[in-house]
């Protein structure tokens, strides 16, 4: 839901005329700041965002009870006259010490509009993500020694259905599924060049994305993971441009049969509305904070520029190197079989590479904030690029539905 009901409390010591004038005007202004649907109610629906506006002091005990009967963290709105934030800071302080969370949004309309923006696209991540279907299409790939998440906990969690496709039916749609010289084209034709691949290396390509766009819709599937790598002997072709092409198309799509950089993957893009780019760490310098992330599939909707070339390991068939223009990001993974662990940072991108000894797409960052937990304490691999800042949002997400 995209409706923010506000439950308004005022001490009777006040007019109550007055107290319905200054209520509408703050819900109004911060309406009107944010373009947001607000509705004062008494009571909250249980649905959707609820926030309580302290609209005087001397409710303090009043507004306990309400925030009793809602699910945490409760969202204070405080204003500055009538003792509004004085009465804000005794209830936080009550509601933290009884074991609860919540936060005081207090500032000017614009600002309060941002926090109560960003809550429901939290909220809003949350509920697409429950009861929704993954694929893992083929099993991970073995050098994946701690990159795989506990179904057990998907489906008695968070309700999310582990759709397990053999690899066998991934090449058989594939087998079935020829490429027409449009959607072929579709493909070739923004490239800045093609190097390695020769027709029928551009032509099988895009059969496995309409293979693999085959299972998905089949199996109705949000997001997937696939084991790409045994493509190479199968099809003597990769799945990069599949998943680059997928990735575009709103369909979570990730390598290797990586369940937890899947599922990163699929925060990222809740919480944005875009594409991200799964990649390997290839150098970290922890003194300088910077880094190289580089992968052979990258979603076109982040690039500036392409060149079509082979997979870098094998150099069969099709890979992306993609050009991802400068700016501010944000690197993260969720670890471990419940997804309870988390790395997240945010930096700008600095610059695309061509080497010649990294996979295709190549990005260099500069980070803000230590990277020795990567060095130190790694989650595994791979992980995702997204951007813009959002460390916020996923730090968020993370500890109010993730974080054991």
């Amino acid at each position: 839901m995209d409706k923010i009901e506000v439950i308004v409390r005022a001490s009777q010591l006040h007019g109550k005329e007055e107290m319905a004038r200054l209520s509408e005007r703050i819900i109004s202004d911060i309406s009107s700041a944010g373009n947001l649907k607000m509705e004062e109610v008494q009571f909250p629906s249980g649905e959707g965002i609820a926030a309580i506006l302290v609209l005087t002091g001397g409710v303090e005990r009043e507004v306990l009870k309400v925030a009793s009967q809602m699910p945490s963290p409760i969202i204070l709105i405080a204003h500055p006259a009538q003792n509004s934030l004085p009465a804000s800071l005794e209830i936080l302080a009550r509601i933290r010490r009884d074991g609860g969370d919540g936060e005081i949004l207090f500032g000017t309309p614009d600002r309060i509009a941002d926090e109560l923006k960003k809550e429901l696209t939290i909220n809003a991540a949350w509920e697409a993500l429950r009861f929704s279907r993954v694929g893992l299409i083929g099993d991970p790939s073995d050098w994946l020694v701690a990159s795989d998440v506990d179904p057990a906990f998907l489906k008695g969690q968070m309700g999310i259905d582990l759709v397990k496709v053999s690899i066998d039916e991934l090449v058989e749609e594939t087998s079935s599924h020829k490429a027409s010289r449009s959607a072929i084209s579709q493909f070739t034709k923004p490239a800045a060049s093609i190097e390695e691949p020769n027709k029928a290396d551009l032509s099988g390509s895009v059969a496995i994305y309409n293979g693999l766009r085959s299972i998905v819709d089949r199996y109705r599937l949000s997001a997937c993971t696939v084991r790409c790598f045994d493509l190479l002997d199968r099809l003597h072709n990769t799945g990069c441009y599949a998943l680059s092409r997928l990735n575009d198309e709103h369909v979570i799509a990730g390598c290797e049969g990586d369940m937890q950089a899947m599922f990163s993957m699929y925060l990222g893009s809740l919480l944005t509305g875009g594409a991200s780019f799964m990649a390997n760490i290839a150098s970290v310098d922890k003194e300088e904070q910077k880094m190289v992330i580089a992968h052979c599939s990258c979603p076109l909707s982040l690039a500036s520029g392409f060149v079509i070339r082979s997979h870098f390991e094998s150099s069969i068939g099709v890979g992306i190197a993609a050009k991802i223009p400068p700016g501010p990001c944000t690197i993260f993974r969720l670890g471990g079989e419940r997804l309870d662990r988390l790395f997240v940072r945010e930096g700008e991108i600095t610059g695309s590479l061509a080497r010649e000894d990294l996979c295709r797409t190549q990005v260099s960052l500069s980070i803000d904030g230590s990277l020795d937990p990567l060095l130190s304490s790694p989650l595994g691999n791979h992980h995702v690029l997204i951007p813009g800042h959002h460390r916020d949002e996923i730090e968020r997400f993370f500890s109010r539905f993730l974080a054991q």
